[in-house]
């Protein structure tokens, strides 16, 4: 009898982390997208490279990205093929998820500090 009561302890202590855990994630993922950044670039398709393919990914740039405040920085986003040279997009970058979406956008769509680096 004892032995029972102590794996029945043991199962709900176990089933009780595991539900913690998950939660735990639910709320990670949910406060990274919430603090996703937005970076805004332009395809250059010099700057791509072939990569081993994961997710239907198969290529990947490496371009000057810009803040909305026009602090530049360095993106990496991985795509599934060659994407139209010379458009400008923008990305989310979640801290731990890294890329979560990206879209084209137009130059009078790019914030005013991030429009001095490019030439419309």
């Amino acid at each position: 009898m004892k032995k029972g009561k102590t794996v029945l302890l043991i199962v709900g202590a176990l089933v009780l982390i595991l539900g913690v855990g998950i939660c735990s994630m639910g709320l990670l993922f949910q406060s990274t997208t919430n603090n996703a950044e937005s970076l805004y670039s332009q395809i250059d398709n010099e700057k791509i490279a072939p990569i081993t393919p994961h997710g239907g990914m198969n290529y990947r740039y490496t371009l000057p990205a810009y803040t909305e405040s026009g602090a530049g920085k360095n993106l990496e986003l991985d795509t599934s093929r060659e994407l139209k040279d010379g458009a400008y997009i923008l990305v989310r970058v979640a801290p731990l998820r890294g890329v979560i979406s990206w879209e084209e956008v137009t130059f009078d769509q790019l914030p005013s500090p991030v429009q001095i680096h490019y030439s419309k």
